[in-house]
């Protein structure tokens, strides 16, 4: 089941979330995935787009429009429209701080106030309808923290960034590794006269695109973000700092790259 999945991530929206590392309470050995979801949550900055992918996702509009103009008539929103099959947001800007108290400062207006409205949206009851694995599968950006606290940045920031990007699945494989049995979870949603009962799940095809074919990537590719020797210097300047008392703790950091060809799609990695 899972390797199925893996060539078509290749080629298709979607996700896999895998691991080998068991912990009671904690950690179990799971492997959880999905291609063609309903819908696309992305989001940089204030912006946030609610993408249908397909004719299930189409039928859903409806309700996350509802729900966002909710947000928007609370005061958390400036803006929402719709504009074929994409809602779009825009988060007013933040409070000044020191206009709230600490425990508030994460239900602040963000781009996380439109995905707690998602959640609450698709929200069920486990207890009665048992674990349906329903839920909003990807990645949060690091950018994400500036949300809460106005800080001054002072790297370049790739205009394509995303600070947010989230699935809605509606066909899921679940693997108990421990169990050795799989399963997959199948769902539809219905709103009003509307329902996704019937409709394929296909999606438009977003095929793994090499470096050298990637018009995103405009020809440039840097092997690492620091300058060789650089991150030695800031290591030595931390120790001095620490030493002078001016520094409690420090989070230092350095990225190396690799191209990926035609012969290095994710499937492989």
């Amino acid at each position: 089941a899972i390797e199925r999945l893996v060539d078509l991530l290749d080629h298709k929206r979607g996700a896999l979330l895998t691991s080998g590392y068991e912990f009671p309470g904690r950690y179990a050995r799971w492997s959880l995935g999905f291609v063609n979801p309903p819908l696309e949550i992305s989001g940089t900055g204030s912006r946030c787009k609610i993408t249908a992918l397909n004719a299930r996702g189409q039928v859903l509009l409806e309700p996350v429009l509802e729900a966002m103009n909710r947000l928007k008539d609370s005061g958390v929103l400036s803006k929402v429209s719709l504009d074929e099959d994409v809602v779009e947001v825009e988060v007013v800007p933040p409070s000044e701080v020191g206009s709230f108290s600490e425990e508030e400062r994460s239900r602040q207006p963000s781009l996380f106030s439109v995905v707690r409205s998602l959640v609450d949206l698709f929200g069920y009851s486990s207890d009665e309808l048992g674990d349906l694995q329903l839920g909003l599968y990807g990645a949060f950006g690091y950018d994400l923290t500036f949300q809460f606290e106005p800080i001054r940045k002072s790297q370049e920031r790739d205009p394509t960034q995303r600070d947010i990007l989230l699935y809605l699945a509606d066909e899921i494989v679940v693997v108990d590794q421990s169990r050795h049995s799989s399963w997959t979870v199948s769902l539809d949603f219905s709103y009003k006269s509307k329902s996704t009962k019937g409709l394929p799940h296909d999606c438009e095809p977003a095929p793994f695109l090499a470096f050298e074919h990637n018009p995103r990537n405009e020809g440039k590719f840097s092997a690492r973000d620091t300058p060789k020797g650089d991150f030695t210097r800031s290591v030595d300047r931390a120790k001095h700092e620490f030493k002078m008392g001016n520094l409690f703790e420090a989070v230092l950091s350095q990225t190396f790259r690799e191209k990926l060809d035609k012969e290095t799609p994710p499937s492989v990695l």
